[in-house]
């Protein structure tokens, strides 16, 4: 990884733990866990598969770390998720609205994991009004930030303006 995307993937990973721990840490409603974002879209890009995954675990032990979690918990799920994008980007990048739908789907099994796991270990209760409705929100949510933010992250990131052009 070279210096300016190493700053560029840094500086998002640190200015997306802020806005998920600060802004949507204080709302009520269920909001688009974007750090397992930048995780699932990190995969569509050229960094290495191993930068890829130790990002993804690096920012969910932070996560963890600044919130009331198991420590390792989100790390565990984050680091799961980025392996399964990195395993079946090629059937992402065929247009936006799949690369939107992928997002979207691997949010949901990174939910259930999370919400299984966090059971598991006494965090979390996987029944109930609210473990549905994470369930359903925080895909919708990070399907309808993935088909806005996938093609401009992956330019960003990979210094290419012919990314995931698509007619």
């Amino acid at each position: 990884m070279r210096g300016r995307t190493a700053l560029i993937i840094g500086l998002t990973v640190l200015i997306v733990v802020l806005v998920q721990t600060t802004l949507f840490g204080r709302l009520q409603v269920v909001t688009p866990d974007l750090v397992m974002l930048v995780g699932i879209l990190l995969a569509l890009t050229r960094v290495r598969t191993e930068a890829v995954l130790a990002i993804a675990f690096l920012s969910g032990l932070i996560m963890d770390l600044l919130g009331a979690s198991l420590i390792g918990l989100r790390a565990v799920v984050y680091t799961t998720i980025a392996y399964v994008a990195i395993r079946t980007k090629e059937r992402a990048e065929l247009g936006r609205v799949t690369i939107a739908i992928w997002a979207g789907l691997l949010t949901l099994l990174g939910v259930v994991l999370l919400l299984l796991l966090g059971t598991l270990f006494g965090q979390v209760a996987l029944v109930g009004e609210g473990g549905v409705s994470v369930m359903v929100l925080v895909p919708l949510a990070n399907t309808a930030l993935a088909a806005l933010l996938a093609p401009t992250f992956v330019r960003l990131v990979d210094r290419d303006r012919t990314a995931l052009r698509y007619p």
